[in-house]
């Protein structure tokens, strides 16, 4: 009986720790695939910044006018953002 009971604890910890070594190996991978989509989506930035600051004054593909005009907008908006920041700094000291 006790030796049945012992047996049963044993495959339960040898199941246990080969699930833990699975879930472990998933997370890894996971972690691995996480690192290379990071590179993927810097490389895409890096090309789309390298782009617009090629044809921001025009020539580009028409295709890309709405994302060069959210851009231009964007940074439009930064700029009057940051002034706005440093009128409240203004005004608080």
């Amino acid at each position: 009986m006790v030796l049945k009971i012992t047996d049963k604890a044993s495959s339960f910890a040898q199941k246990f720790v080969r699930k833990s070594k699975r879930t472990k190996e998933l997370f890894d991978v996971k972690a691995e695939i996480g690192t290379c989509e990071n590179v993927i989506t810097r490389s895409y930035t890096a090309i789309g910044r390298k782009y617009y600051s090629m044809f921001a004054d025009g020539g580009y593909d028409p295709e890309f006018d709405k994302q060069m005009k959210d851009i231009a907008n964007a940074m439009k908006a930064i700029k009057e953002l940051e002034n706005k920041l440093e009128d409240i700094r203004s005004e608080t000291m």
